[in-house]
């Protein structure tokens, strides 16, 4: 199987008086509309692409011309993420709406979201963040995770983000390779 694994962080577009809020208020603001794409990684085989701009609109260019790039006209090359349905790609069309930027179509169907295949499609809550599982896998882990990554964009430390994007992308990687392994990519919900 060829694929192709992406991962997005994400930062308020409104940063000031961002640390005084609750963390509940924080995590309202995770949403496309109050928030942006400040990084987007990409890796295929084994190398990642990380695509930072101040401007969004031409990240989102780039990410958008990179999957047409990979995909084409071949149906068998596979999108890969870790809540990939849920959060990374519902946020890069609707940003990419904002923007108005055109995608490149693809079909849910034939998106490969690890975090469904690992919990069988459970719905509802279930436990397991990216970095829980790289510390499964025994992946030496970068000491930021995604609660961070607003706080950085307030520092300007993209760099520190693009290290965190990159390790997500090696951790979502391996995690695909011990799924394949273990036949859990087998697991249909129809």
């Amino acid at each position: 199987m060829e694929y192709i694994i992406i991962d997005i962080e994400t930062c308020p577009i409104e940063l000031e008086g961002y640390l005084e809020l609750s963390e509940t208020d924080k995590k309202k603001l995770l949403n496309p509309i109050d928030s942006r794409t400040v990084a987007i990684g990409l890796r295929h085989g084994s190398k990642n692409i990380v695509i930072q701009d101040e401007n969004e609109k031409l990240m989102l260019e780039e990410f958008w011309k990179e999957i047409k790039n990979f995909i084409g006209k071949d149906l068998k090359k596979k999108i890969v993420g870790f809540n990939l349905k849920e959060f990374d790609l519902p946020f890069l069309v609707t940003r990419s709406f904002i923007n108005n930027v055109k995608i490149f179509p693809f079909k849910i169907k034939e998106i490969i979201d690890l975090r469904e295949k690992v919990s069988a499609f459970r719905y509802g809550f279930t436990r397991g963040k990216l970095k829980e599982f790289g510390e499964a896998l025994d992946i030496e882990l970068h000491e930021m995770d995604g609660s961070m990554v607003a706080e950085e964009c307030i520092k300007g430390n993209m760099e520190k983000i693009k290290e965190y994007l990159n390790k997500d992308l090696e951790i979502t990687d391996k995690m695909l390779k011990r799924i394949i392994e273990t036949n859990i990519i087998e697991i249909e919900r129809w």
